[in-house]
């Protein structure tokens, strides 16, 4: 099994004023000094030659946190200053984030020597990492410029874990490919290995290219997870594929070792199956939403190149809740291996309280606790809640912490709602006005002007005029102690929110929103009004154009409102071999048609989703590296470009 070197929990950024890492970089970059900027190969050459003499004994070095501690307590100047920045290490380095954040506090960096200043720079920025403030890391930490070897290892390792946790995977890899040219022993290495791969794990399969720029090793490292991937949904060629790929790279960095045990780990934990047992309601009133679930899972056995397929089997459980038990029973007779189904919440959350499954199923819906008895019980759906989650990712990572939140009066807004807000402030941000509308009106400008607090500007504006006896010339004031909108709305309700927060002086304001704003087919017409809306989606309705989708968008061209369901249905097909993979295996991915898939403890399966922007009524896919801007005049609609038939890349 490939040990992957976990690092410190990662989340997006919390930001506070008052912060105490924000006053050490001041102290810290008023009491630095730095000479000329060097070359590379300098820098190297400068750190094997000077190396600064330790003033604490090897001996020492092995002693505890707390009695560096009591040392400091007992020292003064110099002394005391690096015996509390020992002790702050250490902290770091057993987990005590905020202990060893405690104790940057009480050193005074002005007295230490400027190799004990760049100590604490990338201490403090480690810190901010650990405690999910990557923006604030990347400020924190040293100019290269001067540094010793190991200090410029660090520094890359926290640059790219930083990247990771601001959702920009492929810059985390390029910045580790970079590092491994100053790496010696082979341990560093392996990890460094272990970090690149862990990284690769989260780039979207869409984002997986080489650039111009990319040296061998980059496009080998990009050229390796692409044959792992292909492996996922068919791992007929799998050893052929390593073997071609070795004959590719034959100068790879990547030891024999790292590669025979990544293949060894998927193989081992790679479950074939001699059977599939599909039971859903194939009548009543989730026929439709069964039959584009059927059609996915059929496409994707049919274009498995294996010449071995399963045996397909599909069961009706129609609307009775009882009939899973008796299909269940019935599967397992008739030599099944897996089982996809159920789609009703219900029953799953039953089957979740089960201590025991014999076979593994694989529902496609989520129970109500998230906690399950049950060992064999893989959940899986298109949970919106997980949507509404993502969006409070994107809006922290682009620097957004004060939200207004706008959703129908219902209970899918008030779940999207419930999921946004606690995702969104346990990462630092500040819900500071909620709003409601009516599901079914076309005119949202009273909800938008509470909102907004334009009322209370009009008021202001009558109050006035009555007082001064004339007509005034006004402008409604918008309050703007927010900075971004998060919209939980279809896209018919989309249509008139949008063009009303222009009309109501919010044109400015950044709005994130859940796939439930795109129908999923492209409409440069009908969403010309949705310019700027950012939103994310199913790689298969913004990205893909494999065989399946085409004949999705040819035999299904009159039901686009099922796609995602018919993408459900090859991404469950696929799935169920991979299930042990991703159990076993912490940071594993499938790169599937709904997103990159991983699991959690409690066996629930959760997807990442792609982003879009709305441009001239076009959803253009949004790569992770893209920032996120306000909306401008590139969003306005123009004629010429009505009519396109595919989102394109920004």
């Amino acid at each position: 099994m490939i040990q992957l070197s976990r690092p410190i929990p990662l989340s997006p950024f919390q930001y506070s004023v008052a912060s105490l890492l924000q006053v050490l970089l001041l102290i810290l970059l008023s009491a630095c000094s730095f000479g000329p900027p060097k070359s590379v190969d300098e820098i190297i050459s400068d750190a094997v030659r000077n190396q600064p003499e330790e003033t604490i004994s090897a001996e020492t070095e092995a002693r505890t946190a707390e009695y560096y501690i009591r040392l400091a307590s007992e020292s003064t100047g110099v002394q005391r200053q690096q015996h509390l920045l020992k002790a702050a290490e250490l902290l770091y380095e057993r987990g005590d984030i905020q202990s060893a954040s405690s104790q940057l506090q009480h050193l005074d960096a002005a007295q230490l020597e400027n190799v004990r200043q760049v100590q604490i720079q990338l201490l403090a920025a480690k810190i901010a990492v650990a405690n999910g403030n990557p923006t604030q890391a990347l400020e924190l930490l040293p100019a290269t410029d001067g540094l010793t070897l190991p200090q410029l290892i660090e520094t890359r390792k926290v640059h790219a874990d930083a990247s990771l946790a601001l959702g920009k995977p492929m810059q985390a890899v390029r910045a580790r490919i970079d590092l491994e040219r100053f790496l010696v022993a082979d341990d560093e290495k392996a990890q460094n290995h272990a970090a690149i791969w862990h990284a690769l794990s989260q780039v979207p399969s869409v984002d997986l290219q080489a650039s111009a720029g990319d040296d061998a090793d980059t496009r080998g490292w990009i050229d390796l997870a692409r044959v792992m991937r292909n492996a996922q949904t068919d791992i007929s060629y799998l050893q052929q594929d390593i073997l071609d790929w070795g004959t590719r790279y034959p100068l790879h960095p990547i030891s024999n070792a790292f590669i025979d045990r990544l293949l060894d780990d998927y193989l081992k934990d790679y479950t074939p199956a001699q059977g599939v047992a599909v039971l859903l309601p194939m009548q009543g009133r989730y026929k439709a939403a069964s039959d584009a679930i059927r059609g996915g899972i059929i496409s994707a056995w049919y274009n498995e190149g294996r010449s071995e397929k399963p045996v397909l089997r599909f069961y009706d459980t129609g609307d009775e809740e009882s009939e899973f038990e008796q299909l269940y029973q019935k599967a397992l007779m008739e030599g099944a291996s897996y089982v996809i189904g159920p789609l009703d919440k219900s029953t799953v959350s039953r089957l979740a309280q089960q201590h025991e499954l014999e076979l593994p199923v694989l529902t496609l819906n989520y129970a109500e606790n998230p906690l399950s008895s049950s060992g064999n019980l893989y959940q899986f759906g298109l949970l919106p809640e997980d949507e509404a989650a993502q969006a409070a990712d994107m809006a922290i990572r682009n620097g957004n912490t004060r939200a207004a939140v706008l959703i129908p009066n219902s209970d899918w807004g008030r779940r999207l709602y419930t999921a946004f807000t606690r995702r969104f402030e346990s990462l630092g941000g500040t819900v500071l006005v909620t709003q409601q509308y009516g599901a079914d009106v076309d005119d949202y400008s009273h909800p938008l002007k509470r909102m907004l607090n334009l009322d209370d500007s009009e008021d202001r504006h009558r109050s006035l005029e009555r007082l001064l006896g004339t007509r005034l010339e006004f402008t409604p004031y918008r309050r703007h102690d927010i900075d971004m909108l998060f919209l939980v709305a279809t896209s018919r309700s989309a249509r008139g929110i949008m063009p009303a927060l222009k009309f109501h002086h919010a044109g400015d304001l950044p709005v994130f929103a859940t796939s439930h704003v795109y129908p999923g087919t492209v409409d440069p017409a009908g969403d010309r009004d949705l310019n700027g809306l950012i939103f994310c989606d199913l790689p298969w309705t913004l990205v893909s154009d494999d065989n399946m989708k085409q004949t999705f968008d040819k035999v299904w061209s009159d039901q686009q409102t099922y796609t995602r369901l018919f993408a459900l249905g090859v991404d469950a097909y696929h799935l169920i071999r991979n299930l042990k993979y991703l159990q076993s295996h912490e940071f594993a991915r499938f790169s599937g048609e709904t997103g990159n898939i991983s699991m959690d403890e409690n066996r629930r399966l959760h997807r990442e989703l792609l982003w879009a922007k709305f441009r001239r009524g076009i959803p253009v896919y949004m790569e992770a590296t893209t920032p996120v801007v306000p909306p401008d005049a590139d969003d306005e609609p123009e004629q010429a470009n009505r009519g396109r038939s595919a989102p394109e890349r920004s």
